[in-house]
């Protein structure tokens, strides 16, 4: 037991109605309130959030968060800090990909600095739709993961993308997050949860955020969503092309500095995407959100994501 007031370091690893486990550095997991003047700040502490505790003297909380220190990253949805790599899990079918989703996601983890790998799912059902999709994320310069019912992705898969630190997967409902979370950990801790037959998308089973220890790390599985809009979320029209590594590569032969890779004369984007260098799909999804931003950057405030 520590001394009274005497400050120690750890990691949140969940949150739950105004009450925080914080894994200590020394490993031992304890209950923590906020001080105050956090409350005060409007700064609300997240899962992956590295903070400064200290005995509360409550014997039902006996610690209390009296610092959240800075983040390298913080994500809205869902709301973790400091993640090292967002593993992006999308199934091959049932539910049906969201490519917009994935290329959404991957730029605003772009746009944050957070390494992006993509990990698809359930490729036994249609092994050439499952080659068609790695395809093209490798192709654009991801690096891509496949799991199926009889070779699940798994710690040593994990430990490739994320020797350390926080690997989160993130995706919609029903892809089998929860399952993958299990065999890394080799432990049934999280629910899993099926696809409904009427809508032909994932059940919710994850309600919250939590890390989970890893040999190396943690790990976390996130709560399964199926829209996201970067308008919302005050997403620059700028940032769109931090998403899309090979138009950026190809964008360093465009003619003028300032090119939207849109219709501009001695756009290299334009020409890779007419000789199949650039995916079709790829492009038509930097395409619309870019446009849709654009005409719309003067609707808004842009909120100031925190970090």
């Amino acid at each position: 037991m520590m001394e009274d007031n005497t400050l120690s370091e750890g990691i949140i690893t969940k949150g739950v109605g105004g009450t925080y486990t914080v894994r200590r550095d020394d490993e031992e997991r304890i209950l923590c309130q906020i001080r105050g003047g956090i409350r005060k700040s409007g700064v609300v502490p997240a899962v992956g959030d590295r903070v400064k505790v200290s005995e509360s003297g409550d014997p039902d909380i006996p610690y209390v968060i009296d610092d959240i220190l800075p983040r390298s990253n913080y994500l809205i949805r869902p709301a973790v800090a400091n993640i090292d790599c967002l593993i992006l899990t999308f199934a091959v079918q049932d539910p049906v990909p969201d490519l917009t989703l994935t290329d959404k996601l991957i730029i605003i983890c772009s746009s944050l600095g957070i390494r992006v790998a993509l990990l698809f799912t359930k490729c036994d059902l249609d092994p050439e739709k499952a080659k068609e999709l790695t395809d093209i994320y490798r192709k654009a310069g991801f690096d891509v993961f496949v799991s199926s019912k009889d070779a699940l992705f798994g710690p040593d898969d994990l430990v490739r993308i994320s020797p350390s630190g926080i690997a989160a997967f993130a995706g919609p409902s029903g892809v089998g997050k929860s399952t993958i979370c299990n065999n890394i950990l080799e432990n049934d801790i999280m629910q899993t949860g099926s696809v409904s037959d009427r809508l032909k998308r994932g059940k919710h089973t994850t309600r919250h955020v939590e890390l989970f220890d890893t040999k190396t790390g943690f790990i976390t599985d996130t709560p399964g969503f199926t829209s996201l809009s970067l308008f919302d979320i005050g997403t620059d029209y700028r940032e769109v092309v931090s998403g899309y590594p090979e138009i950026l590569k190809s964008a360093q032969r465009c003619r003028f500095d300032d090119c939207r890779h849109i219709s501009e004369t001695g756009c290299a984007v334009l020409e890779d995407l007419a000789e199949g260098i650039i995916d079709r799909g790829r492009y038509e999804r930097y395409k619309d959100e870019y446009e849709y931003l654009y005409e719309n950057r003067n609707n808004y405030k842009r909120r100031i994501r925190p970090v």
